[in-house]
C-alpha cells in the first residue's frame, strides 16, 4: 500500500496512538520510567520547578512541546529557564496525564512525559492558540541546507520540528538522532506535500522556513484528502478495537462516512473476531457496507474453500448482498501480510477466480476486488482476468489525483488513500476510502434505488428470437445486482432471452432466477445480439432476472423476451 505496500488491516502500532488520559495515562506513564533524551538533549531526568535552567530543563521544554501540542496546545519557549510560561505548561500536562497538579518535574512527570512526547497522546480537553515561540526545540538556530547522510545537530532541530509540525497521529514521529536517513527524508517530502513545495526530500530555505513556522505554531500537516470525490468510506478490522474497545458507528455515520467494507475472514482459518458486531452494526447506523476477505495463497488451490468460510461466516451476520444498504463483498488480493512483503506463494489468477466465482454464485453479485495495480503487475503478470469486476484501489502516495488503474480496467469504484486516518468514534487509526461517483451511484451499488423496475411487456418481433413473445427494457449501470421482473411465462413461448439494446456496455453478465427455487440456472455471458439464457421453461413459471455486471463499459440497457 504506497509506502510500505498493501497490508491492509496490518496493525499500525495502533496501541501506541491511542488518546490517553487519567488513570490510563499514570499506568502507561509508571510502565514507562526508563530515564529517556526524548529531544536528544539529555537523559538526565532531575527534579525540576520554577528557577531551574540547563540542559534538562531545554529536554524537558521540548517534550511538552511534543507532548501537549497533539491536542492543539502552542509550543512553549524551549530556552533552558524554567519560568511561569514553563511552570503552567507543566500544570496543563499533568492535568491531562492524570497526575497531581503541582507544576513541579518530578519522576512521575518525567515518565508520563517521555511517554507523552515519542507517543502521540491526546487530552480530555484541548489546548488554545497562543503566540508562536520562535525556540521549541532548543538545538540550535543555525538553518543549514540539509539532505540525507547529514548527520549532526541542525538534523535533530529538523526531526524535532518535524514531529512538531507533522500530525502525529497520522505521521509517527521521527527518532530524534540527528541521523539524516531514508526516514527523515520520506518526512520531508511529506512536509513539502503539505506545503505546495517541491518535494525533493532537501531541507533547504524555503523548507527550513515552512517548518519553522508550522512546528511553532497550533497548526500541522495532516494527509491531504483526494479532491473531486466527495463521499468517504472507510475499512474496519480488530486492529481498530484497541483493547476491545466498541466502534461507535453512529458518530462514524454522523461524521460523514457513507460506506464501509468490514473484514470478514482471512485465509481459510481465521474469521475476524468482531465481525458478528460491526457488520450489522455498521450498516444499522445507515452505512453501506460490504464485508471483505483477506485472500492468502500460502497453499496451493485453495480459493473454493477460502470462499467457503467467508461465505458461511457473512451469512451467520445476516449479509445476502441483496438488502438495502448491501454493498458487493470485497476480495482483498494483495501481497503476503507477514511484513516480507512478498507475492502470495501459491497465488494464482485461477485460484483468485476460484473464490471470486464462488462468492458471485452464492449472493448474486459481482465481487468488488482490492487491490493495487503494482500487484496485479508484479505478482500476476499484469493480467487482463479481472477487469470486469469493480475495484477498491489502494495508493498512499499523495502526488496523484486517482490511483493507476490494472491492465484491461477503465475505471475504479473506491480509493484508498492512507492507512492513517481517524475517525470519531474509532479509538484506532484506520484506513480511509473515497467513492468515484455520485450519492446515487452509491446507493445504486448499495441495492437502494428503486429506479430499476422491468418496463410494461412489449412485442418482440418473431425475427429478433424465434421464441420470443413478450419483452421489456431495463437499464443497468456497472456493479449493480438487480432482480428484473417478476415475469411470468405463457404457453406461448418456452425459452428466456436477453440481449444489450443500449449504453456503452459490450456486454452483460445475467441468469434466470426461479421463483420456485430461488436460485439461478447459469450465469451466461449477453451481448448485442440475442442470447438464450434459459430454455424449455413450463407454462406459468414465475421468474426474475438479476444482472451481473456489465464490461467494458459503465452502463446498459437491455432487453428481456420470452
Amino acid at each position: 500500500m504506497g509506502r510500505r505496500t498493501l497490508l491492509r488491516g496490518l496493525t499500525l502500532a495502533v496501541a501506541a496512538v491511542l488518546p490517553l488520559y487519567g488513570p490510563t495515562a499514570v499506568h502507561a506513564a509508571q510502565a514507562a520510567a526508563t530515564a529517556v533524551a526524548v529531544c536528544g538533549h539529555t537523559s538526565e531526568q532531575p527534579t525540576l520547578q520554577r528557577g531551574s535552567t540547563g540542559d534538562p530543563t531545554v529536554e524537558a521544554q521540548c517534550e511538552l512541546d511534543l507532548a501537549t501540542k497533539p491536542s492543539r496546545y502552542t509550543p512553549i519557549a524551549a530556552d533552558g529557564s524554567f519560568g511561569p510560561a514553563t511552570e503552567t505548561r507543566v500544570k496543563e500536562f499533568q492535568a491531562c496525564a492524570g497526575l497531581s497538579v503541582d507544576g513541579v518535574l518530578g519522576p512521575q512527570t518525567w515518565a508520563a512525559l517521555n511517554t507523552w512526547a515519542a507517543q502521540p497522546h491526546t487530552c480530555a480537553t484541548q489546548g488554545t492558540s497562543a503566540t508562536a515561540q520562535a525556540t521549541v526545540c532548543g538545538h540550535t538556530d543555525t538553518r543549514p541546507t540539509l539532505r540525507k547522510g547529514a548527520n549532526s545537530v541542525e538534523v535533530k532541530e529538523v526531526q524535532c520540528r518535524l514531529n512538531l509540525a507533522m500530525e502525529p497521529l497520522h505521521y509517527p514521529p521521527l527518532t530524534i538522532d540527528g541521523d539524516f536517513g531514508g526516514g527523515t527524508e520520506s518526512r520531508v517530502v511529506e512536509l513539502q506535500h503539505c506545503a505546495g513545495l517541491s518535494a525533493d526530500g532537501v531541507v533547504g530555505p524555503n523548507t527550513w522556513a515552512k517548518l519553522v513556522d508550522w512546528s511553532a505554531r497550533n497548526t500541522y500537516c495532516t494527509p491531504p484528502r483526494p479532491a473531486g470525490y466527495p463521499i468517504d468510506g472507510l475499512d474496519t478490522a480488530k486492529y481498530q478495537h484497541p483493547n476491545g474497545a466498541p466502534i461507535d458507528w453512529k458518530a462514524v455515520k454522523a461524521s460523514g462516512v457513507e460506506f464501509a467494507t468490514v473484514k470478514a475472514t482471512r485465509g481459510l482459518n481465521v474469521t475476524d473476531e468482531y465481525l458478528a458486531t460491526d457488520l450489522p452494526a455498521a450498516r444499522a447506523a445507515g452505512l453501506a457496507v460490504a464485508p471483505y476477505h483477506f485472500y492468502t495463497g500460502t497453499a496451493a488451490d485453495t480459493g473454493a474453500a477460502q470462499a467457503d468460510r467467508f461465505i458461511a461466516a457473512v451469512k451467520a451476520t445476516g449479509y445476502t448482498g441483496q438488502r438495502a444498504g448491501d454493498l458487493p463483498p470485497v476480495f482483498d488480493l494483495e501481497r503476503m501480510d507477514d511484513g516480507t512483503g512478498r507475492c502470495p506463494t501459491y497465488g494464482t489468477v485461477a485460484d483468485a477466480k476460484a473464490w471470486l466465482d464462488k462468492v458471485e454464485a452464492a449472493f448474486g453479485r459481482v465481487p468488488i476486488i482490492y487491490t493495487q495495480k503494482s500487484f496485479l503487475d508484479d505478482c500476476l503478470g499484469s493480467t487482463t482476468a479481472f477487469s470486469r469486476y469493480p475495484l477498491q484501489l489502494a495508493d498512499y502516495r499523495q502526488s496523484i489525483t486517482q490511483p493507476p488503474l490494472p491492465a484491461g480496467s477503465t475505471t475504479w469504484a473506491m480509493w484508498q488513500y492512507t492507512d492513517a486516518a481517524l475517525f470519531p468514534g474509532i479509538k484506532a487509526p484506520a484506513t480511509a476510502d473515497v467513492f468515484n461517483g455520485t450519492q446515487a451511484d452509491l446507493d445504486r451499488l448499495a441495492n437502494r434505488s428503486t429506479s430499476l423496475t422491468a418496463a410494461a411487456p412489449a412485442s418482440v418481433p418473431a425475427a429478433a428470437a424465434a421464441t420470443s413473445c413478450y419483452g421489456g427494457a431495463v437499464t443497468v449501470h456497472y456493479g449493480e445486482v438487480r432482480d428484473f421482473g417478476p415475469y411470468l411465462t405463457t404457453s406461448r413461448c418456452n425459452d428466456i432471452n436477453m440481449r444489450v439494446v443500449g449504453g456503452d456496455a459490450e456486454y452483460v453478465v445475467a441468469c434466470v432466477k426461479f421463483e420456485k427455487t430461488g436460485v439461478c440456472n447459469r450465469w451466461t455471458k449477453v451481448g448485442w445480439s440475442w442470447t438464450t439464457i434459459a430454455t424449455d421453461v413450463l407454462d406459468g413459471t414465475r421468474f426474475t432476472v438479476p444482472n451481473g455486471v456489465d464490461l467494458e463499459g459503465s452502463s446498459a440497457t437491455i432487453q428481456i423476451a420470452f
